[in-house]
């Protein structure tokens, strides 16, 4: 990496929309330090998804809440990018959580609140299949019901960011209706350039930008196209998004995770309808770029012509913009 390169990273606001750790109180959290010895300032981690229920969700929130707050030497729980900034200028870590799903709002409106104090600060509406509020891109093409359009308000007054990642094409469309803030595909890839039923479509892609909001690229290999995690292939997508709707509108959301020595198996193999036939779930040792790549990936993306305002919204400046927005509430900090 060219040196006046190597120096914009080290300065730049690094931002992984969305962490794939499974979600269990036995994750050994440690693992965060990978993502600051890469050079990354902020994660959001997820601590549920539909193929749990409300309760496992919660319990994972305690377990993770508890121990972030335990090592204030290292992690900060951001509420608010002020946060983040106060992470950075300390030397810190900055991350919030997550939920992959409705399910974990057990049909009540009242959930979202309580996530939200308790550090949830992203929430998406489905996981591949289809819940009570939204539709799920393995599912039938749902829209969202009208506990659905309830939840959008209500993560809007009390300061989360819409996530369609996961979700049906028409229930997409509807949130970005909805909403009355940006709203963002936090890990999801253009269907364009490699078809697969996670990622999505030139529309939703140009109905996300005119939110205001942003595209986080998946580094997953299925999703990056036949198992390929190469710079150029990264690359590719990058420049894709950027062609479409215009730089401000992309960011990363890796999807990425260390190995974690538990066997989830078992939740897995429980609900295989989660991870259906025929979309490559069942490739062999999947492979996955995460922010270890990001170096070589600013430099391949600034040999393709990209400035430097340019990577650093690609880094973390757009998600951070979307956030802004979308925090600012009656509540931003997060009750210690």
């Amino acid at each position: 990496m060219a040196k006046d390169l190597e120096q914009l990273y080290q300065d730049a606001l690094v931002w992984d929309a969305h962490a794939g750790v499974f979600p269990s109180p036995e994750v050994d959290l440690n693992l965060l330090d990978e993502w600051r010895q890469q050079g990354a300032s902020y994660v959001s981690i997820n601590v549920g998804f539909d193929v749990m229920d409300w309760q496992e969700t919660l319990a994972t929130l305690a377990a993770y809440r508890r121990w972030v707050l335990a090592h204030p030497d290292r992690f900060v729980l951001a509420g608010a990018t002020s946060d983040i900034d106060r992470a950075r200028a300390t030397g810190k870590f900055a991350l919030s959580f997550d939920i992959e799903g409705m399910n974990a709002l057990n049909n009540d409106i009242n959930m979202v609140s309580l996530y939200h104090a308790l550090g949830v600060r992203q929430m998406l509406f489905a996981y591949n299949l289809n819940n009570a509020a939204a539709g799920g891109c393995h599912d039938a093409d749902t829209g969202l019901t009208e506990f659905g359009r309830q939840v959008v308000r209500e993560m809007n007054r009390v300061g989360m960011i819409v996530d369609c990642s996961h979700a049906a094409y028409t229930t997409t469309m509807d949130i970005m209706q909805e909403s009355q803030k940006p709203v963002v595909f936090s890990h999801s890839n253009p269907r364009a350039v490699w078809d697969h039923q996670r990622n999505i479509s030139d529309e939703q892609i140009r109905a996300c930008a005119a939110t205001g909001g942003v595209i986080g690229l998946n580094g997953m290999g299925i999703f990056l196209g036949g198992n390929d995690i190469a710079i150029d292939t990264m690359a590719r997508h990058v420049a894709y998004v950027s062609d479409l709707v215009g730089t401000q509108h992309v960011g990363f959301g890796f999807d990425y995770s260390p190995e974690i020595d538990i066997d989830i198996g078992v939740i897995l193999r429980s609900r295989p309808d989660y991870w259906p036939a025929g979309q490559q779930y069942d490739t062999r040792e999947i492979k996955h770029a995460g922010p270890a790549q990001l170096p070589a990936l600013i430099d391949k993306l600034a040999d393709s012509g990209f400035d430097d305002v340019d990577i650093r919204g690609f880094l973390g400046e757009n998600f951070r913009r979307v956030a802004e927005r979308a925090w600012i509430t009656w509540q931003s900090r997060i009750p210690q």
